[in-house]
């Protein structure tokens, strides 16, 4: 992967978060617009036709504007900087599952988180939590998955095509496998992001799924994820993520002495 220049970086950043929002291949006027940068739209036209013969970008044959391409996003992930929002809507988590509240049971806890996640962010919401009897490493068939906030992801435009979707829902279903696949992607200290092929499964090429690890009590971790179509809002979801796995694994340390 080229190193870019501050330049063509500002323009790669420009065009995949207008992308983002606007779901629209992106021309070099409207980056002049939106980030009031100084150089013209010719030189920025120029700069996105280098990003193309570099992988980062691509155009539709219809459109003189730009798309990311998976080494765009990828780019983009790697060098920017993702702050984190606000915690008021994590910390509720915490307050309405304080140790031993109303003897909640834990398939009502993973629907909450998940149900949050899914909110939160407007995209799939995924909880996965190792049953008390499986030992570390964590095995698929052990876990417990909750999956929340499918309508979402039928709203997307990506997701409109019906053969799309209907291996997308096909490899949701296959509940084993894809722990199998998320758990060997969670990185154990950080957050992490697969994006479109690197999922290396035709059914997720349009997706990125975000993946972090909580601890659930003694040689035990669990999985959160949110997964969406390769334009979700990363500024906002990387740092849910990662607040989400830290208040999780809270809420469940200091539940263990009761286990």
């Amino acid at each position: 992967m080229e190193t870019l220049s501050l330049r063509q970086n500002d323009i790669l950043r420009g065009v995949i978060e207008t992308h983002i929002e606007t779901t629209q291949p992106v021309g070099s006027r409207s980056i002049a617009e939106k980030y009031a940068i100084s150089f013209s739209p010719a030189t920025i036209r120029h700069e996105m036709g280098a990003l193309e013969e570099m992988g980062y970008l691509t155009h539709p044959h219809t459109s003189s504007g730009r798309l990311p391409t998976d080494h765009g996003y990828r780019y983009y992930l790697d060098h920017t900087s993702f702050q984190d929002p606000s915690a008021e809507p994590v910390n509720r988590l915490g307050e309405e599952w304080t140790p031993g509240a109303g003897g909640e049971r834990m398939e009502d806890f993973l629907d909450h988180v998940s149900l949050l996640l899914s909110s939160l962010s407007q995209e799939v919401g995924l909880t996965f939590m190792p049953s008390r009897e499986a030992p570390a490493p964590e095995k698929p068939g052990r876990l417990k998955l909750s999956l929340q906030g499918l309508s979402y992801m039928l709203e997307k435009p990506e997701f409109q095509d019906v053969r799309k979707i209907r291996n997308l829902l096909g490899v949701l279903e296959e509940k084993v496998a894809l722990m199998k696949w998320v758990l060997a992607h969670a990185d154990p200290t950080h957050v992490s992001v697969s994006v479109g092929r690197e999922h290396e499964h035709e059914a997720l090429e349009d997706c990125s799924i975000v993946t972090a690890r909580y601890a659930a009590g003694k040689d035990r971790q669990g999985v959160i994820a949110i997964l969406g179509p390769k334009r979700m809002a990363y500024r906002q979801i990387i740092p849910l993520v990662s607040r989400m796995a830290a208040t999780v694994s809270n809420i469940l340390e200091s539940r263990e002495p009761e286990a």
